[in-house]
């Protein structure tokens, strides 16, 4: 089966090519040919694919050669929009999946004889709430982007009937548990004891709510806590008690929620989604407290109300003074995480293709 995933732009860092990149990895290693159709000025892609990568130029034709210093079309994602479609139409292949909002406009519109998906990874409309102007648009076609009568395959069962979307296919994005392993005891008995979370600058990510509870927490327990950001604004770490790490790759990610004694997600926005944070942490044997998010519940994790400082602090404060219960949790939470292997997830994805 040859498998064309067209981007509208090129690659990026964030939890969603990691997806893509693994389970093209996957689907390359079944046998089948995967390829990414990019944009001619590339950036490379932060997660390794073995799969093949071609691109589109300025003029909507396919070349073989990206190129970083290549110029960027006039019109941004409008333009991208355009010239992907005309290069689909050049193509041939047996299913192209479409993996982002405006990506799924071109696939729609192309001419080419294929099978024609849209895994969707979010509810895309809600992060456009806020911002510049043009986000009233961008939201509007992300809106649109679920009505194009593409055969849409979901990332949780929460998205089969969400607003917009509807859907009967469900493929969870996966973990390398070879990578995301526990090595954990529950708390150790060092003297710091060391929160961290996932850095981000969107607001509805909750990093700011987490910094507040962290003062709290701070003026509790004086130098006895620490906050080990990964990813984000630098200069967090000039806020008493905070270390910002930047690790390069899964393994270093992994690395990092080993050092931790708990990890917190304050993300207030699609709770019961899965947010690569949390299966991420609950794979390395870390404790987590959380506001939601699939598979987390109360059995395996500490659940907050959403945007409630006070509540981090009080589960924080909960969880130092029970470490049978940590235990407990940790090991249900390793056990919740059993169903993200990727080979598992892959095959699931390539059933849906062959119906």
């Amino acid at each position: 089966m040859k498998i064309l995933i067209p981007l509208v732009g090129s690659f990026s860092k964030e939890g969603g090519w990691r997806v893509l990149s693994e389970l093209a990895n996957k689907w390359m290693d079944f046998n089948h040919e995967v390829i990414f159709l990019s944009h001619k000025k590339l950036k490379p892609p932060y997660y390794p694919t073995k799969a093949r990568i071609i691109y589109y130029d300025n003029s909507g034709n396919v070349v073989t050669e990206g190129d970083e210093d290549y110029p960027a079309p006039i019109g941004g994602p409008f333009i991208l929009r355009i010239l992907l479609r005309k290069a689909l139409n050049k193509l041939e292949a047996d299913v192209v999946l479409a993996t982002q909002h405006f990506t799924a406009d071109p696939v729609a519109k192309s001419t080419i004889k294929a099978k024609k998906f849209y895994y969707v990874q979010a509810y895309e409309p809600d992060f456009y709430n806020s911002g510049p102007l043009r986000y009233k648009i961008y939201k509007q076609i992300a809106k649109n982007s679920y009505k194009k009568g593409l055969n849409i395959i979901v990332n949780a069962p929460m998205y089969k009937n969400y607003k917009e979307i509807i859907s009967d296919k469900v493929v969870y994005p996966g973990l390398d548990m070879e990578l995301f392993y526990s090595n954990s005891k529950g708390i150790t008995d060092r003297e710091v004891f060391i929160l961290g979370t996932i850095g981000r600058m969107e607001i509805f990510k909750g990093t700011h709510i987490i910094l507040e509870a962290f003062s709290k927490l701070r003026l509790q327990l004086g130098s006895s806590i620490e906050l080990h950001i990964a990813f984000g604004d630098e200069n967090w770490s000039n806020i008493d008690g905070v270390t910002m790490h930047f690790p390069k790759g899964d393994r270093e990610l992994a690395e990092y929620y080993r050092s931790l004694d708990c990890y917190v997600c304050a993300q207030y926005i699609q709770l019961d989604a899965v947010h690569y944070p949390i299966i991420e942490s609950m794979a390395c044997g870390v404790p987590v407290i959380t506001t939601g998010y699939y598979p987390s519940n109360e059995y395996n994790s500490w659940q907050i109300e959403i945007k409630n400082v006070q509540s981090i602090v009080d589960k924080v404060m909960d969880l130092q003074s029970n470490k049978e219960l940590v235990l407990e949790k940790v090991e249900r939470g390793l056990h919740s995480i059993k169903e993200f292997e990727w080979s598992l997830l892959a095959r699931k994805m390539i059933n849906y293709f062959k119906e």
